[in-house]
């Protein structure tokens, strides 16, 4: 997105969903619910936690893949159909293969350089030992492989000139956006667990393309249909609404946290197995609350974010980087936080902090003016 008359809100929206990242991952180490499901778990705990890290997990993604779809047509509208695939590629396929081994390698020291130090160890490292042969994962890197096959599917359906005004007609009408789309979002999700996790395998899911891909499409319809954004203006205190309720039946209905053997159990298996005669229930009100937060949150930042500033560029600059880097730095910072008698909000305000400042510098000073700032946001003009 590097041009003249640039979106705005759609660069401060995409740092937002990325650097939200670094908060939820910070919270889970201090949410009772994720206590035996995270790296850096620490025994002090608060259930506020909770809270945060299940609402973030709620839109957060979500509104980075419509983000991305809009992006995407976008770009298809600045070149072609080629361009758009070859720039996908450099910038989102090779930092995918460039980062993937060195983050198993980061991985691997954090934790190993946690478990030596950290006064008690997360008990997600009773797992570890357990599990020999454990599924290979993409780790926090899964939302660029997903989303470059999406950007290749939807590279291939402009060429195939299956992508036209009747597409975009289609997706961004009430019909679909109220009633089908949220059919289609429960359907997919029906199989995952609450919360659902991440598809961070390195083979396809097909829950992952009906459900993030579609809001991907959403994304796409919605460039050619910027128009509605101003009209939807008028819904945001309906939507704040129906996510209030929303998220408090989500609460209401969310299941006792899993314990250790269910942990083991899943790990073995290579997911979870979703448990509870209210299982439907829970995913269709879910799939509410997912739809009306990230709705809130695009028409509050069409509406706010709509600006730019020194600030906000320096910051949507850095946030690809912040991002890729952010989880293993989170470790380095928490597992000593553990051995220390801190408050959990207190653990969360540091790590959060000491996470973004060492992103920011270090995209600055190692990053931004050499090769590889030219290939995680291209060129500047």
């Amino acid at each position: 997105m590097n041009m003249n008359n640039r979106l705005h809100y759609i660069d401060n929206l995409r740092s937002l969903a990325l650097l939200l990242g670094i908060v939820f991952h910070a919270a889970l180490a201090y949410s009772p619910f994720f206590s035996n499901l995270w790296f850096t778990a620490d025994p002090n705990t608060h259930f506020i936690f909770d809270y945060i890290s299940h609402a973030l997990h709620l839109f957060r993604m979500p509104l980075f893949f419509i983000i991305a779809g809009f992006c995407s047509a976008l770009l298809i509208d600045k070149s072609n159909t080629n361009q758009f695939l070859r720039h996908r590629a450099k910038h989102i396929l090779l930092p995918f293969m460039i980062f993937l081994p060195l983050s198993f390698a980061i991985y691997y020291h954090a934790l190993s350089f946690g478990a030596s130090i950290a006064k008690p160890t997360p008990p997600i490292f009773a797992v570890f030992q357990v599990i020999k042969e454990p599924v290979i994962s993409t780790m926090h890197l899964w939302f660029l492989w997903n989303l470059f096959q999406f950007c290749v599917i939807f590279w291939l359906l402009n060429k195939s000139k299956l992508v036209s005004n009747k597409l975009d007609n289609f997706i961004t009408h009430p019909v679909f956006l109220y009633c089908m789309l949220p059919i289609l979002l429960t359907v997919s999700l029906i199989a995952q667990p609450i919360p659902f996790p991440a598809p961070d395998k390195l083979t396809p899911q097909l829950w992952s393309y009906g459900f993030y891909g579609s809001l991907y499409l959403v994304g796409a319809s919605l460039f050619k249909k910027q128009n509605l954004l101003s009209t939807y203006q008028n819904y945001i205190w309906p939507l704040s609404g129906i996510a209030t309720i929303s998220i408090a039946a989500y609460f209401y209905l969310l299941p006792a946290a899993p314990t250790l053997e269910m942990v083991i159990t899943a790990a073995s298996a290579g997911e979870f197995t979703p448990t509870g005669h209210q299982h439907f229930l829970h995913v269709m009100v879910q799939t509410s609350c997912i739809l009306s937060l990230t709705a809130v949150s695009i028409l509050l930042g069409h509406r706010f974010l709509n600006n730019a500033n020194r600030v906000s560029r320096a910051i949507s600059d850095a946030s690809y980087w912040v991002y890729l880097i952010h989880v293993p730095v989170l470790i380095y910072i928490q597992m000593p936080l553990i051995n220390t008698a801190l408050p959990a909000l207190s653990k969360f305000i540091i790590s959060v902090f000491l996470t973004l400042l060492i992103g920011q510098v270090s995209y600055l000073l190692l990053v931004k003016r050499t090769w590889l700032g030219l290939l995680l946001n291209g060129k500047k003009h």
